[in-house]
């Protein structure tokens, strides 16, 4: 196993966690019965997103670093930045719910408060982690496009999913659903690329652009 073969199935997994940790966490209400869902759910959008992005990032450096180091170097900054937020806010979302389980003497209205300020400060760690997501791949769609060592529509994916996810703590929750959209397609069309890149050439990655 190469690391563009790593860096491929890392990217299906990320694509997948995309939309599985969402509709785990849609499965039913914060009760005893339901909690391995949601822990299932943090650890999918939490330990083993970070890592499969962490990877995947990892392996384009490792293909395409030595055409454009510093950026390139960046991007794995901003795609490690954008993991740790990410971590942050699954373990925090777990220790609490688990905290309010553990402790049903508190009354409602205490567990209301704390309720709300656990999902405020979520929220804002997950915004954070999309922020800097949004940076990554705004790198690496600068990267493909000046050098041509990804696939033109890739390019295109990667800036308008960086768009997105930059600025989407300026309108938490109602972009996320598109930074969720779009991951999912720069994922899956990010892990064709590196499987098939491996599977061809070191250089298979880099379109041809020489004239017939």
């Amino acid at each position: 196993m190469t690391t563009q073969k790593w860096g491929a199935i890392a990217s299906f997994i990320l694509a997948a966690t995309f939309i599985a940790a969402p509709v785990l966490n849609l499965a039913g209400p914060v009760e005893p019965a339901m909690l391995s869902y949601h822990d299932l759910a943090d650890f999918l959008f939490g330990p083993l997103w970070a890592a499969s992005l962490i990877m995947s990032v990892f392996a384009l450096r490792e293909q395409v670093g030595e055409h454009a180091p510093r950026r390139m170097t960046a991007a794995l900054l901003a795609s490690t930045l954008s993991g740790v937020m990410v971590v942050a806010a699954a373990i925090f979302r777990s220790t609490n719910r688990h905290y309010l389980g553990w402790h049903p003497e508190m009354g409602p209205t205490l567990s209301h408060t704390i309720f709300v300020a656990w999902i405020t400060v979520v929220q804002g760690l997950i915004s954070t982690g999309y922020h800097f997501l949004g940076w990554a791949l705004l790198l690496l769609g600068s990267v493909g496009w000046t050098t041509r060592q990804f696939p033109r529509l890739l390019n295109v994916l990667y800036l308008v999913g960086g768009m997105v996810a930059l600025f989407s703590y300026t309108v938490p929750g109602n972009l996320e659903g598109n930074v969720v959209l779009a991951g999912l397609i720069w994922s899956i069309w990010q892990g064709i690329s590196l499987w098939r890149a491996d599977s061809r050439e070191p250089s298979a990655l880099v379109e041809s652009h020489q004239p017939a």
